[in-house]
């Protein structure tokens, strides 16, 4: 007898021959990687040295050279692993090496022993590509920015015919090479799912679709109907979501990088993004992630974060791949919990799924999974059809593949198998179900591995989409459906119904009633996609503009009604969600009334999802509507979110203001009330001078009559002096002096005064300036009055302060000539020591365009390199003064005072600092020419999210930032140190830069120990 072992190694390798003849002129593959390859486990070593469960085991699937760098995987109805390889990802600053393809393979394990017998190359002539899926008689393949099909409906790996371009759009950033779009898979209800990270903004459609008619993508979850050629952008927000997948119940979730790692995906919501606002006006306040943890120190001490030491957190920031376990090969208790790898942690993270209020909240299990192999970056993992786990490994040195160069030459597969169940296993059905009856694929329906029900529901749905599905099929699911009493078949039953389109409207409202939230949750979902469309587009976009499509939508009248009624009844906050995520389907002047009866239920006041997906769908709304929602609202955030949106609107249309303000004075409570003007004040912040509702002075008066709630007293005496009302302006003042109030309550007193600039506002500040509760908010008074005089008592209340204060102080001191001139003066008589001053404030001098104070600043802090060409020259000399390394015998811990002093006003680094630029979190900080070029050239290249702004103020101040909102009143701008609120009538210009707010010269100050302690620093913790 032939050894199996010796007989293998001759079928892989007979096989090989006709890849390497599809592949012959594929070039020849160039390794960067600094790192040596010896540090490198051999591909069977790497496995045993998993550390599992007790009775789990690791074995090599596939390694180099039969699979290089991969990226993506999907499968087939015949058990068949497709992988998409990338080679044309390159290192920084290259990004991307055009010389290169990138390559589609197919891996087949016919003897079931865990290791591939066969490989053939089904494609080797595309680029970026980034995703793999299988479906609909052909391949789909995410190339930014494009997304390509390639058909073969035989299903012999041969293409068809050339790639056909199915969308267009996804544009790859010039910012950011990490985070295009990716993560390609085919959902529980027949469409074609897929992400794209937040520096990758793209308007997506169908090739050559007009501009205004495609739809935005800012971040999120997308999907694509492969039979209408519908495309929806589903959510916006996150960093950079890699790795997404569906509960048994079909809730999908998905993962990301350098924020929060786990999200419940609901269509229409705006998620927390890395930028400091929203790009979609009137948002106000974005979902958190769904994990009650992180798998990092958010802590004091964010160095803890790496090398290790995070590991009992589960072992760093960044997440790829994510797989919600269904198969039948693991034991029962890991059966619905989702697993995703962490790239710098080298393990499988566990997050268990729980209901909590309207959604879920990933609690922390147990790492399953930890790889000692240094290389090991685990990219994605998805069960088989016999339910062992497939982990795919990009296997190179770096933090994120590139940092360090690129080694194209090695990649992985693992297979990670439960010991226990090979009995399971092999009881499971012949995989070639294209081959199958549609009985028979429908039978799969039953199983408990959810690979058999994924995949015979997609062939079901090709036979449909084709006209292949036996004329009794469905008859066949329905009858299914209505004897059987079981949920959770019942749900796959009617997503199958769906996806071969034959889950008609009638059937559907009968589900409304069903006793499972989960059904009631899908029948809603499913509904909404039977609704009639006029024109091409489909319903109106989850996200984006919702006006120029409201013409081509009209819903079937009916159904509304319904909803509304669903929605006063319900008992499922899980149903109430979908149905507040539904708000963005309906046509805009429907949306009121159905908002109003999921706002009526108290119970979901403080839910983590509910007030703010109700709030996103009403955001169109016209505002006289959203009274009545304000009224029937139990929920404190969404009356003041539309208390807000309708005093943004006062100045064009006071009616909504008037209309809300009267009837709040008869029947709203006193919470209502504080709501009403906690909004009414976030929507006026920098204004004065306004004129006052016709309602609010009897709105007033019905505050007056009970004087007990401070806090209360305190909003309404704001909003009245924005309103010109002298007593009010008296009342602050009065507040801000009182030392027996609250601190709070003193400060927002003395910052309405400011915003109001009475005559005596100068002497009001210039005492309180020593005031240690109020007195920063009084140097922001005193410094609207931009003379020497002012200036020199700033200068002398400077020591008194600690090192915040302090920049804040400065920050001051650089906006107007008169200031700066002083400031200059005071650190060459070494009262404020030079090395107070930083790059940033040496910009804000320039940028008040005064020759003779520009050079008096150089003389005193010292020039900076102008010219590209110098900035090029510096990074070079950096490079080779550390030798292309990170340094070695820093101080770190002088390394840190520096970056705190420098970095942390404006940049994050695991949940600490500031918000301007950047985070940094998931920067290549361990890449020297990364960290010097952005740095030194910090302007070389820049995201239309964080360009620089400059306002010249008809003061004479100049104030330099971040725009981080705007409204038709006031534009708001963050310093490193301060956030300025200014009305748009008091700015001479506006001067929106291509320079990022971080300043050049931020090394020139610095001695070359110091230089060495900062890069270290950021480098190696």
């Amino acid at each position: 007898m032939i050894d199996k072992r010796f007989s293998r190694a001759i079928a892989a390798l007979i096989c090989l021959v006709p890849a390497v003849l599809c592949a012959e002129d594929f070039p020849k593959l160039h390794n960067t990687e600094k790192t040596p390859d010896a540090t490198r486990l051999a591909p069977e070593a790497a496995a045993r040295s998993f550390q599992l469960p007790a009775g789990f085991r690791a074995q090599v699937f596939a390694a180099e050279p039969d699979v290089q760098n991969p990226i993506g995987m999907a499968w087939d109805g015949r058990g068949r692993l497709w992988i998409a390889e990338n080679y044309t990802y390159a290192e920084t600053p290259k990004r991307y090496d055009p010389s290169y393809r990138d390559r589609v393979i197919v891996l087949e394990d016919a003897d079931g022993d865990g290791r591939f017998d066969r490989r053939t190359v089904f494609t080797d002539d595309v680029q970026r590509l980034t995703s793999v899926e299988v479906g609909h008689g052909g391949v789909w393949l995410m190339c930014p920015p494009r997304l390509l099909f390639i058909p073969d409906a035989d299903g012999d790996l041969k293409p068809d015919g050339p790639p056909q371009v199915v969308l267009d759009g996804f544009d790859p950033g010039r910012s950011n090479s990490h985070n295009f779009a990716n993560g390609l898979r085919f959902g529980p209800d027949g469409w074609l799912y897929g992400r794209v990270g937040h520096s990758c903004p793209g308007e997506i459609g169908v090739p050559g679709t007009e501009a205004a008619e495609r739809y935005p993508i800012r971040g999120g979850i997308w999907r694509y109907h492969p039979q209408t050629k519908r495309v929806e952008v589903l959510t916006s927000g996150t960093v950079n979501p890699w790795g997404h997948d569906w509960t048994a119940e079909g809730e999908m979730f998905f993962v990301n990088t350098v924020t929060g790692h786990l999200w419940h995906m609901l269509p229409g919501a705006h998620y927390e993004r890395r930028e400091p606002r929203d790009p979609y006006q009137h948002v106000y306040e974005m979902i958190a992630q769904h994990a009650d943890h992180y798998h990092f120190d958010t802590g004091q001490d964010w160095t803890k974060s790496r090398h290790g030491a995070a590991d009992s957190l589960g072992g760093g920031h960044a997440h790829s791949g994510a797989m919600i376990y269904l198969g039948a090969n693991w034991p029962a208790e890991y059966r619905g919990r989702l697993f995703t790898l962490n790239l710098h942690g080298r393990r499988i993270n566990q997050e268990i799924l729980q209901r909590k209020g309207s959604g879920y909240v990933g609690r922390h299990g147990e790492d399953i999974a930890l790889c000692e192999d240094t290389w090991f970056r685990g990219i994605d993992l998805s069960y088989g059809p016999d339910g062992g786990v497939f982990v795919l490994d990009w296997s190179d040195a770096g933090e994120c593949h590139e940092n360090d160069g690129v080694h194209r030459t090695s990649g992985r597969i693992y297979k990670i198998t439960y010991q226990g169940n090979e009995r399971v296993a092999a009881a499971a059905p012949p995989t070639n179900l294209p081959k199958a009856s549609d009985r028979e694929l429908v039978d799969l329906q039953a199983r408990g591995n959810e690979w058999f029900v994924r995949q015979s529901r997609l062939e079901l749905a090709r036979r449909a989409a084709t006209g292949k599905l036996a004329e009794d099929t469905v008859g066949d699911v329905r009858k299914r459906f209505e004897q059987s009493d079981h949920s959770l078949q019942q749900l796959r039953l009617l997503l199958t119904l769906h996806a071969v389109g034959a889950a008609d409207a009638g059937f559907l409202k009968q589900q409304l009633q069903h006793k499972d939230e989960h059904i009631r949750t899908w029948a809603i979902r499913c509904l909404t996609e039977t609704w009639q469309i006029d024109g091409p587009l489909g319903p109106l976009p989850i996200m984006g503009e919702y006006s120029h499509r409201e013409k081509r939508y009209f819903l079937i009248k009916t159904f509304q009604p319904l909803l509304v009624e669903m929605a006063k009844q319900e008992n499922s906050p899980l149903v109430r969600l979908t149905l507040a995520s539904t708000l963005q389907r309906l046509p805009i002047a429907q949306r009121a009334e159905l908002a109003a009866a999921l706002a009526s239920h108290a119970a979901d006041a403080e839910d983590h999802n509910l007030p703010l997906m109700v709030w996103y769908g009403l955001i169109p709304v016209e505002p006289a509507e959203l009274v009545d929602v304000f009224h029937a609202s139990q929920w404190p955030k969404l009356r003041q979110f539309i208390a807000r949106r309708l005093t943004e609107e006062l100045s064009d249309d006071a009616a909504p203001v008037n209309a809300l303000l009267a009837t709040s004075a008869e029947k709203a409570s006193a919470e209502a009330r504080r709501d009403l003007l906690t909004g009414m004040q976030q929507a006026m912040r920098g204004w004065h001078g306004a004129k006052p509702p016709e309602a609010w002075s009897a709105f007033k008066q019905s505050i007056e009559s009970d004087g007990r709630d401070a806090a209360l007293k305190l909003h309404c005496e704001q909003v009245s002096l924005v309103f010109g009302d002298p007593r009010a302006l008296a009342a602050l003042q009065k507040m801000a002096g009182d030392e027996q109030l609250a601190g709070g309550i003193r400060q927002q007193a003395l910052q309405s005064v400011i915003d109001a600039k009475p005559a005596d506002l100068r002497p009001t500040c210039e005492q309180l300036l020593k005031d240690k509760t109020v007195g920063m908010i009084a140097a922001r008074g005193l410094a609207t009055f931009p003379d020497a005089e002012a200036a020199d008592r700033l200068i002398a209340a400077y020591p008194a302060w600690g090192p915040h204060e302090r920049q804040g102080l400065l920050s001051l001191l650089v906006s107007h000539k008169a200031f700066a001139d002083r400031l200059l003066a005071a650190v060459a008589a070494e009262q404020i020591a030079r090395t107070e001053l930083t790059a940033y404030h040496l910009r804000q001098i320039h940028s008040l365009k005064d020759a003779v104070l520009s050079q008096r600043a150089a003389d005193v802090w010292g020039t900076v390199n102008e010219t590209p060409q110098a900035k090029q020259q510096a990074i070079a000399r950096w490079t080779e003064k550390f030798d292309g390394e990170a340094p070695t015998g820093a101080n770190l811990e002088q390394g840190k005072e520096l970056y705190t002093k420098s970095c942390a006003q404006c940049h994050r680094l695991y949940g600490e600092g500031g918000q301007i630029g950047p985070d940094l979190t998931g920067a290549n900080r361990n890449n020297l020419h990364y960290l010097l070029e952005n740095i030194i050239h910090p302007s070389a290249e820049v995201s239309a999210d964080y360009r620089m702004t400059v306002l010249t103020l008809d003061d004479g101040r100049v104030l330099n930032g971040l725009i981080t909102n705007e409204t038709d009143r006031t534009v708001t701008l963050q310093s490193p140190t301060e956030e300025f609120v200014v009305p748009r009538e008091s700015i001479e210009s506006n001067e929106r830069t291509n320079l990022s707010p971080m300043p050049d010269g931020l090394l020139e100050p610095l001695t070359e120990e110091q230089v060495r302690d900062l890069i270290a620093y950021l480098m190696l913790t």
